[in-house]
């Protein structure tokens, strides 16, 4: 699973950007206004990619 940039997008709406993480800990959508530590955001992107991945790879 490919966790490239779950940091810099937002697990409430989806947007990417890189100025969502004005700073290491953290997160803030410039779109949607979401805000949340940025480790807990890019986790929330990390489980929501591997629930729908695994669903996928381990289909019988």
């Amino acid at each position: 699973m490919d966790a490239a940039h779950t940091s810099q997008q937002c697990s409430h709406c989806g947007h990417m950007d890189k100025r969502n993480r004005p700073d290491q800990a953290t997160f803030s959508c410039t779109s949607c206004g979401f805000a949340e530590h940025a480790d807990v955001n890019a986790a929330r992107n990390i489980a929501s990619r591997g629930a729908t991945g695994w669903a996928v790879s381990h289909a019988a």
